[in-house]
């Protein structure tokens, strides 16, 4: 069905209802507070059981092809001219990395400049947003994770499938199954996923020898996982807790979709996202079993607290905690040889490994449509491109993992010796966390309100998870404004 644009004020308005805190947080910027209902801006594709069919582990052997990538059309100016075409690139996140692979692709594209302005986090909506109304936006911008499937119809975005099915250089075929439909609605693509973020289990090892407890390994279950952090939680002479032994569960909703889908319970949607599905029995146990931490056995600091918080790893008061690829490069200066890590704890003898893509977008009013694809596509998927950004974030393209030189490459130190031997296997149990237009809505006025009753210890989960399940159903029958 065909969409009429939106007017400036119109889009303005409507993109200030979004939120962006969950892919904020995850990159380095101070997230808002919870309470007040931080968004997390991308979505399950439904139950574990189900969610698994979205993403799985590369099997065969995908390389590039010799040609070059070609676009659907030409734009002007081109570079058989002899004039060289300039990309305005914007992006939140990763300090330094953009300016790593900005530097790179111009050295070796002499056709091409990519010219980038660093944006913060806080109110990077807001910048995007005013920047399109105002004629002046960037041609290529990284975006919170419902942002293209929202605004991409009414004309803000170009839809980037001629480009992708014309591309011989980094072709279809090259990403990891249902990566590119993560941003499309009725056959076109808003979105291109250039990484992805995922979650680890993160230990300081030097407070576990102090402890004399075994270290975490691929097999630790989830109740062997809770007598380790309790053994590993100190307190003073007054009660007050000196050292938690865990850190970072139920903090945000990433983390949260990795227990629930390990449990195999659902979270957020059904597998066609048309129902919320989170009043499942599963999903309660597993809520109720992070909740415990915080409020029964007291071990775990509050969820309310973000794991960048003061009480986590980093501060060498934590033991363990929960948290991203991104988190060793992002914080590389106070990154310590004492940290490792592994992936996180089996729930039924069972593991799903939550992978959130991001996306790069188009301008619909840029000019240089063609180099702007060129670039972004080259972030996505060049082998030269990962030897940078693999230190930080998850490739989307097959051949990264396949290859063993390829995986050499990017790795590497900062990144902790069991997340560079546990990659493998952590990206064969991937699922992808698909995206839903009311994302932002649902998580500002029911989720989050909601969910931090059970933080609080306010509310059993089972009877927050039924709250949340009718108020979101109501939410989902509503039209996306």
């Amino acid at each position: 069905m065909a969409q009429t644009p939106l007017s400036r004020r119109q889009f303005l308005q409507r993109i200030s209802m979004g939120a962006a805190g969950l892919v904020l947080a995850a990159c380095g910027a101070e997230p808002p507070a919870q309470s007040g209902g931080t968004a997390s801006t991308a979505q399950s594709s439904g139950t574990a059981s189900t969610a698994q069919s979205g993403a799985t582990a590369p099997t065969a052997q995908s390389g590039a092809a010799e040609s070059p990538t070609q676009a659907p059309q030409a734009q002007a100016p081109s570079s058989a001219s002899g004039t060289k075409q300039v990309i305005r690139f914007t992006m939140f996140g990763h300090p330094q990395l953009a300016e790593l692979m900005v530097a790179r692709f111009n050295e070796t594209h002499p056709d091409i400049e990519v010219q980038f302005e660093r944006s913060e986090g806080q109110g990077y909506s807001e910048k995007i947003s005013a920047a399109l109304a105002s004629g002046d936006a960037w041609d290529v911008f990284r975006v919170p994770n419902t942002f293209p499937s929202r605004f991409g119809p009414k004309g803000v975005l170009e839809d980037l499938a001629p480009f992708i099915d014309s591309d011989k250089q980094y072709p279809a075929s090259m990403y990891l199954e249902g990566a590119l439909d993560t941003w499309k609605v009725e056959g076109k693509i808003y979105g291109l996923p250039v990484w992805a973020l995922n979650i680890w289990l993160f230990y300081n090892k030097k407070l576990f020898d102090e402890a004399g407890v075994t270290y975490p390994t691929p097999q630790t279950t989830w109740d062997e996982y809770v007598a380790m952090i309790q053994k590993l939680t100190k307190r003073d002479a007054s009660g007050a807790i000196t050292q938690y032994g865990a850190n970072g569960w139920g903090s945000w909703t990433l983390p949260v979709a990795q227990d629930v889908w390990s449990a195999g319970g659902c979270f957020y949607y059904n597998q066609d996202k048309t129902q919320i599905c989170v009043n499942d029995p599963k999903t309660a146990k597993v809520l109720q079993d992070e909740a415990d931490l915080m409020n029964v056995h007291k071990i775990h600091p509050s969820a309310l607290n973000p794991p960048s918080s003061p009480v986590s790893l980093l501060s060498k008061k934590v033991a363990t905690e929960l948290n991203g690829n991104w988190l060793p490069w992002d914080n590389h200066e106070q990154w310590s040889d004492d940290f490792d890590a592994t992936l996180t704890p089996l729930r039924d003898g069972k593991r799903v490994n939550v992978y959130l893509p991001d996306a790069f977008v188009i301008n619909s009013a840029s000019k240089v449509k063609e180099a702007a694809y060129k670039w972004m596509s080259w972030w996505a998927a060049d082998p030269e491109s990962w030897k940078f950004q693999g230190k930080v974030v998850a490739p989307l393209v097959k051949p990264q993992y396949e290859d063993p030189k390829l995986r050499e490459s990017w790795l590497v130190k900062p990144y902790p010796p069991g997340l560079i031997d546990l990659m493998q296997e952590h990206a064969k149990n991937a699922s992808l966390w698909r995206v839903d237009p009311h994302a932002d809505q649902f998580e500002n006025e029911v989720w989050y309100p909601e969910i931090d009753k059970l933080w609080r210890n306010q509310a059993s989960a089972a009877d927050v998870l039924k709250t949340i399940n009718d108020k979101g159903n109501e939410l989902l029958a509503k039209p996306i404004e």
